[in-house]
């Protein structure tokens, strides 16, 4: 006996960390019996011996280790029971029925059902199977849950016992009503056995609440401005409306699609660094870098057209309102699991060139990025949804259905109209106090920071100002030509032809490996490097192509249409006006036309008249320093070095990218 003792005391459990019991709330009874087996169960793990605990407590010294061992087993929360255990009356495990239940009727029936999901485990997991499938859905009423589809799942949980071998006789099938209210028990305890299982049987779309768990290398929380940022496109609640010239004076108008606005916004400050709006019916890898230049380059106010629309007092963007946030950049950078997001451009461009971390969120988690997803519906509730013409947020949105009921009347917004509502609303919000900034606005938060605290800021090399991170996209070619033929060494790229006098003169370079670097908003030069590095100079379409300005997409939706025969293009016929015809021709039939029609108008509109060649790759070894730091550090090595020396590139990007 004395050695038993010793073996269970030489691991007695420390009770300090046990879930406890508020005791005040039992009644005066049930406390003086609680408060003798916790003291107790103190005494016994202190390793006190039976006599003096019964002396000292009350408490028989043949029960004292059996309630030590009840604490000690595991709670329905997970957790160890704790001095939980010791509530007088209360069970710490189910009840488990032993008899055998053979006769029909009501009484004797405690723990049946129970008891035949234990001996049949096939019975279990039709239930379990019945739930993933959704043929059985939980729904929340007045009275509790509610099950839907139960009459399916009793034929086939009947037809089951059946195949078990149990027979007309045997419980549940003797029952008058077959065990169908035990089943709906049984399924309901299923169902809820975790949160995770229960919205899954519900057809919850998402989860929200709950903690969120730690990530290692990030902060879980940004101390000062642009120590992390987020990113999200929204897809904007309004109809819209965009206006062609067919001839001189002459106009037609035409619905769009709903636009997407990609936004950036900073963690701590909450401030909008910048945003970009997308007529595409989904955005790109490319917009999405272009909506990272938008952030670093210093914002310039957008004229207003609309009578009495203006900004606020104070209002702006950060880089126009401190002129030392501009190419300011972050320490971190989150986001969703689009693709787009995760294309190899992007995270490239984020974590060598910007030089942060990329932190792709879990998937159907929006409330990883609440900040970003709080300032769209903000967005929502003072502009998009008080606009004619808006969607609301749903079909069964009120909104929806007085826009739907007057949809007779020509009430839809103009593109222009919402791209300066847009501007505005958002500079606006950047002024307006907030109460989780203790009623400071996002631009007086920055200002204290900068002015008081003086944050210490990276920047964005010197270099790379001017031509920024969109300009610096990648693609591995080939010099094509032929002696024998007497074809001269050109570049083809998405379909188009590229020489100039240098390499056209150049019959050695024929079947070698290039690299080429080109921008996406106009694709008419290129920067082509050859596989040692070298620069082999900037290459031009030949062709019908060099014309009119077009992007990257612009170009490969036009080779798509000829290949499917939609757009016939004679010679000397310009692709990219016969295109923006063939879009306006089709804009009255398909809103997606009309938005891809607005798109190439406004790409061909805002392209300089004469190509701007690439800049090709960044040259500088300063990333992401000051301008006094960059022009201090060129003038020393001047001083030091007495011969050129070349760095090593290295092989990791200068950030990191993480993903749960």
């Amino acid at each position: 006996m004395s050695k038993s003792h010793g073996m269970v005391g030489t691991d007695r459990a420390d009770p300090s960390g046990w879930p406890t019991v508020a005791w005040p709330m039992l009644t005066n009874s049930q406390q003086g019996i609680f408060r003798a087996r916790e003291e107790a169960v103190r005494r016994y793990c202190r390793r006190e011996s039976l006599q003096e605990i019964e002396a000292a407590t009350g408490v028989s010294y043949s029960t004292v280790r059996r309630y030590y061992l009840r604490c000690l087993q595991t709670h329905a929360d997970g957790r160890m029971q704790g001095f939980r255990a010791l509530v007088p009356y209360e069970r710490v495990k189910p009840y488990q029925r032993i008899t055998k239940t053979q006769w029909p009727g009501r009484a004797g029936k405690a723990g049946a059902f129970s008891q035949l999901l234990q001996r049949y485990p096939e019975l279990e997991a039709l239930i379990v199977s019945e739930l993933q499938a959704h043929r059985v859905i939980v729904a929340e009423g007045t009275r509790g849950l509610i099950l839907s589809g139960l009459s399916g799942l009793h034929w086939r949980f009947r037809q089951l016992c059946l195949q078990l071998g149990l027979t007309e006789r045997d419980y549940p099938l003797v029952q008058k009503q077959q065990g169908i209210r035990s089943l709906t028990a049984a399924a309901k305890a299923i169902a809820t056995r975790t949160f995770e299982t229960a919205a899954d049987a519900a057809l919850a779309d998402k989860r929200s609440g709950g903690v969120r768990p730690d990530v290692q290398g990030l902060p879980s929380v940004a101390t000062q401005p642009y120590d992390a940022v987020e990113f999200d496109g929204h897809r904007v609640d309004v109809r819209l409306r965009v206006v062609f010239e067919r001839v001189a004076g002459v106009e037609e108008s035409f619905d769009i699609e709903r636009m997407w606005l990609l936004t950036i916004i900073d963690v701590c400050s909450r401030a909008v660094l910048g945003y970009h709006i997308v007529l595409e019916s989904e955005y790109s890898r490319f917009d999405v870098l272009k909506t990272v230049e938008r952030s670093l380059v210093p914002w310039r106010p957008p004229p207003l057209s609309i009578p009495g629309l203006r900004y606020a007092p104070g209002a702006g963007i950060p880089s126009e309102r401190f002129p030392e946030l501009g190419y300011a950049v972050w320490n971190v950078f989150r986001f969703d699991n689009a693709r787009a997001n995760l294309a190899q451009d992007t995270l490239r461009v984020l974590t060598e060139i910007v030089g942060c971390g990329a932190h792709a969120g879990p998937a159907y988690r929006p409330n990883e990025r609440p900040h970003i997803e709080r300032f769209f519906g903000t967005l929502a509730l003072v502009l998009a949804h008080r606009l004619p013409g808006t969607t609301g947020t749903g079909a069964s949105d009120p909104r929806r259905w007085i826009e739907e009921l007057g949809a007779g009347a020509p009430a839809l917004v103009r593109l222009d109209e919402l791209m300066e509502l847009t501007a505005v609303a958002i500079a606006n919000y950047n002024a307006q106090p907030h109460s989780s900034l203790g009623g400071r606005s996002p631009l007086e938060t920055l200002g204290y920071y900068i002015d008081q605290k003086r944050i210490a800021l990276r920047w964005l090399a010197e270099p790379m100002r001017r031509h920024l991170c969109l300009l610096q996209h990648q693609h591995e070619g080939h010099v094509r030509g032929s002696i024998a033929r007497g074809v001269r060494p050109y570049i083809q790229f998405f379909g188009a032809s590229y020489t100039s006098h240098s390499i056209a003169s150049r019959a050695d370079l024929i079947g070698q490996p290039v690299q080429i670097y080109f921008d996406v908003e106009d694709v008419r030069l290129l920067r082509v490097f050859d596989a040692g590095g070298h620069e082999l100079g900037v290459v031009e379409v030949q062709g019908a192509w060099r014309r009119t300005a077009h992007t990257l997409r612009m170009r490969r939706e036009i080779l798509a249409l000829v290949r499917e025969r939609k757009l016939v293009l004679v010679r000397y016929d310009d692709p990219v006006q016969c295109y923006l015809e063939y879009l306006r021709k089709h804009a009255g039939k398909r809103r997606r036309s009309a938005s891809k029609a607005e798109t190439a108008r406004r790409a061909v509109q805002d392209a300089s008249p004469a190509p701007q060649a690439p800049p090709g790759p960044d040259q500088s070894t300063e990333k992401n320093v000051g301008p006094s730091e960059a022009a201090s550090r060129k003038a020393d090595d001047a001083t030091e070095l007495s011969g050129p020396v070349k760095g090593r590139s290295l092989s990791i990007g200068t950030g990191q990218v993480f993903s749960r």
